[in-house]
């Protein structure tokens, strides 16, 4: 037996309990609002019974339901907020049709009956939200919410005994608040569970989790679109994401990846769908590792101080932005390489142009994953380097490195043809 339907017998029980000691405090002090909250406790009884059968049907699986019976625990939680309603109604209508009675008797008897009461719906309420929120169980949420107005309750009529103890009479009006406080947890309730069942987006804060896992990974340009609903105790997710990834396989290899890390992240993902396509460039942005006189292309990577960023439009070589940003990394002690290659990724790296040849290692990877084309040269002027570009056209080198990559499955390392330095 699962927990969540250990969860829910517990549920029976302790509400049959609480039916116990509460019609024993309403027979010996003859107090409406007890007698009311009876009736309520009667209602618990029958709507944990209900929770309980809803989990186990939404547990099972059918054909004729490819996405799953997880919405029967929905269903079962807006059933049970209509039970609780119906609470309501029953204590006002004991409350304003029924003969007013005398004050309650036996108030100190009865007000540790109450207390009883009082401490273990509170108990129970927080164990059962507690294991609700864990399996995700929109029901068993639904019932500790439930039990939590029990207690609410008590302690209302608490204060009522206290009250006629006095000589106040405000029995009737204890029973009023109580009904208020059950509309209340009814509505939200209600309003919570057909949301669901109308296919209502997930909450904002799972949305930008699940934004924030997505577009950590660095071949991951953009999302696009992004859907997700709640099904019972699981959630549905769907993406339109743009990637900096041309080669279709390797497109399949991402989605599985982010898929599984959404799922990893994010508790109780029954599905991810992505959908995914590569992205327009109009714009090539090619990237050189600077020594610290701004002009020297730099014999290594991840130590290099600068980097020279040229932004060219696609197929016309016309630069149209050139910047020198500072390595960030450049005092890290480990990993130095990979975290430049991520940054340099994050602002928009299509091609880099080295004299180091990162095969095989983590910077390699990094780039070569996220599609990234590597250009070896021998130029050691940061100047000459961009000038041979103009034998090859952006747009041609994107077109090349596409057709490259899928007939070998790997990052290309191209060597541009040059001339003698001297």
């Amino acid at each position: 037996m699962e927990s969540s339907e250990k969860t829910a017998w517990l549920s029976i029980v302790t509400n049959l309990l609480l039916v116990g000691i509460k019609t024993t405090v309403a027979l010996i002090s003859g107090s409406l609002a007890v007698a009311a909250d009876v009736i309520h406790s009667l209602s618990d009884v029958v709507s944990s019974t209900i929770i309980l059968i809803g989990i186990k049907i939404s547990a099972r699986r059918a054909r004729g339901f490819p996405y799953g019976l997880y919405k029967v625990e929905n269903l079962v939680a807006m059933v049970t907020s209509l039970l609780i309603l119906f609470a309501g109604y029953e204590i006002i209508k004991v409350v304003f049709f029924e003969t007013p009675r005398a004050l309650p008797r036996q108030i100190p008897l009865s007000v540790f009956g109450i207390v009883l009461t009082i401490v273990i719906t509170f108990i129970f309420s927080r164990y059962e939200l507690k294991q609700g929120r864990a399996t995700g169980s929109p029901s068993l949420i639904a019932d500790a919410k439930h039990i939590w107005t029990d207690m609410l309750s008590s302690l209302v009529i608490l204060l009522a005994f206290l009250g006629s103890s006095v000589g106040l009479a405000i029995d009737r009006y204890a029973a009023v608040i109580v009904v208020v406080f059950i509309a209340r947890s009814a509505l939200v309730l209600l309003i919570d569970s057909v949301r669901v069942l109308l296919d209502a987006s997930l909450d904002y804060d799972s949305l930008s989790k699940i934004r924030e896992i997505v577009l950590a990974d660095p071949r991951v340009a953009e999302i696009n679109t992004i859907w997700a609903r709640n099904a019972g105790r699981y959630k549905f997710v769907e993406m339109d994401v743009t990637l900096r990834v041309n080669d279709l396989e390797k497109s399949h290899q991402v989605s599985d990846e982010l898929e599984n890390r959404v799922k990893m992240e994010i508790s109780g993902v029954d599905r991810v769908l992505i959908h995914s396509q590569p992205v327009q460039r109009h714009i090539c942005t090619y990237g050189l590792a600077l020594a610290g006189d701004k002009t020297t292309l730099s014999e290594h990577f991840g130590e290099a101080p600068l980097f020279l960023l040229v932004s060219v439009v696609a197929g016309e070589n016309k630069i149209i932005r050139e910047q020198i940003l500072e390595n960030p990394y450049l005092l890290e002690d480990k990993a130095k390489g990979i975290k430049v290659a991520n940054w340099l990724l994050e602002n928009g790296l299509d091609i880099l142009i080295s004299r180091q040849d990162h095969a095989g290692k983590g910077p390699g990877f990094v780039l070569g994953n996220a599609g990234v084309e590597i250009l070896l040269t021998k130029k050691t002027n940061a100047e000459k380097a961009l000038e041979l570009l103009g034998e090859r056209g952006c747009q041609q080198q994107m077109e090349q490195s596409i057709s490259t990559t899928n007939r070998s499955k790997k990052t290309s390392l191209l060597e541009l043809k040059e001339k003698d330095d001297d």
